[in-house]
């Protein structure tokens, strides 16, 4: 099949979907929050069929509803004779909240264009590849009247906060999800042009730890006879990590994976932006001074253990002294190959209770496994091609990234080969304010889906 005109259709009505893009972005859609979820839900469906793709919402117990859309290719067969394949892609519709807000140029749900990247919060992460993707099947539909895979769209609406009535929801619905291979949510290009192939995701562990005092709030006076909530939480706090960045949780590294030697080898080849990334978050060196392929290899493979915030006591303007009687700190664990979420969870309790902490409460937010697709497998290398073809430039295969997800419910429990490829790039700030995409990306990114749709029909 001849992408000439599917390609010249992505172009043509390129304003189109960018006008559609601005739509789905217009609509807030912060997960933590709710605002807006529902809504915008509702938008994507209606969006999706105007574009020609049948979808509804299936309701999800406790959570946000899963945007489903399915369209079969009309040819009965491959020209191999085969029965069509069919691809799904996961998505996400829901957001980070945007703030802070006085960092944003422009208002976060007002999408904008201009120096040719359109702006606004969900434009990276993750609205802007859910426009590609459809754009990508429409292109197909108007310009050659048939898709040549059978397509499958997996659209959530609680990524951001860890996907947490998914795996339920998931197993519920196995048969309807069923998909020869799938392509994920993120990506786009480096520094260099070069097209990203991401092929897992680290799995996380999001706790609370909480201290108690006193049943209330009192004078500092009172310090030298009051127990200090916050500083009973840095104690335990300071158990479980040491200043070499060396997780102290007894147990905590048992399962790790060695990396195998095609992911050394895929490694090397990753040019980290190592001074575009230092001057951007305004720092003199990474940790430990790593850089060039030992940093790339520690930001991938290594499991991580990170204070994401501590609440307690006064922290409003000028001073009040108070001596806090709560203090709560959120940390998440990226694990890697092998880990598993809830293991983690009893090693921590564990930890904390030989060490005296027996009194601090850990409440799980999230657990997610990691997941990752080998590169020698097929789909995978027809991705590669695929995006050496579009972009013409070598392909980065990343083994893994260092975020997390809920790719194990796709990967491990439906067992779908999936790859993640987009219309990012690595300054699209994605979770902070002013996030955007380059217009540019934006059409090879849908290019690539066509490509890759194309050639699996093969």
């Amino acid at each position: 099949m001849s992408l000439d005109k599917v390609n010249k259709f992505i172009e043509d009505e390129l304003d189109r979907f960018l006008q559609q893009l601005s739509r789905l972005v217009r609509q807030p859609s912060v997960a933590a929050t709710g605002e807006g979820v529902k809504e915008c839900a509702e938008l994507l469906v209606e969006i999706m069929k105007e574009n020609g793709i049948p979808a509804r919402t299936l309701p999800v117990e406790g959570g946000p509803p899963v945007v489903y859309g399915e369209l079969r290719t009309q040819s009965g067969s491959t020209p191999l004779g085969r029965e069509p394949p069919t691809l799904i892609f996961y998505d996400h519709y829901d957001v980070q909240p945007p703030d802070p807000l006085d960092e944003w140029e422009s208002p976060p749900f007002e999408p904008q264009i201009r120096d040719d990247k359109i702006y606004g919060r969900g434009t990276s992460d993750n609205k802007g590849n859910i426009i590609s993707r459809i754009h990508a099947v429409q292109a197909f539909l108007s310009a050659i009247g048939d898709i040549p895979v059978n397509v499958k769209f997996f659209v959530e609406g609680e990524e951001e906060i860890g996907s947490p009535h998914l795996p339920p929801f998931i197993n519920k619905h196995k048969s309807l999800f069923k998909a020869n291979c799938g392509i994920w949510e993120f990506g786009g290009v480096d520094h260099e042009g070069r097209p990203n192939i991401w092929l897992g995701l680290k799995g996380m562990l999001y706790v609370e730890l909480r201290a108690r005092g006193a049943a209330t709030d009192t004078h500092s006076a009172r310090a030298p006879i009051i127990p200090n909530a916050a500083w009973r939480l840095v104690w335990a706090l300071n158990t479980l990590k040491n200043q070499d960045e060396r997780v102290l949780i007894e147990g905590f590294y048992d399962d790790v994976l060695e990396p195998t030697k095609k992911e050394l080898e895929l490694i090397e080849k990753i040019h980290y932006p190592e001074e575009i990334v230092k001057k951007d978050l305004g720092l003199k060196s990474f940790l430990k001074n790593l850089t060039g392929p030992e940093l790339v290899k520690t930001l991938l493979l290594e499991p991580t253990c990170t204070i994401c915030g501590i609440q307690s006591g006064y922290t409003g303007e000028g001073s009040k002294t108070v001596l806090p009687s709560t203090a709560m700190a959120k940390v998440d664990f990226r694990l890697v190959a092998n880990q598993r979420p809830k293991d983690i969870l009893e090693k921590l309790r564990n930890h904390l209770d030989k060490h005296g902490f027996n009194d601090i409460e850990v409440v799980a937010r999230s657990f997610l496994e990691p997941a990752k697709t080998p590169v020698e497998d097929d789909f995978v290398q027809l991705v590669i091609r695929a995006a050496e073809e579009v972009y013409q430039k070598e392909a980065i295969v990343y083994p893994t990234s260092a975020g997390s997800g809920p790719l194990y419910l796709f990967r491990n429990v439906l067992g779908i080969p999936m790859v993640s490829v987009g219309v990012g790039y690595p300054l699209s700030k994605a979770h902070a304010p002013n996030e955007h995409i380059r217009i540019k990306d934006y059409v090879l990114g849908t290019k690539l889906i066509a490509r890759i749709m194309s050639d699996l029909g093969k």
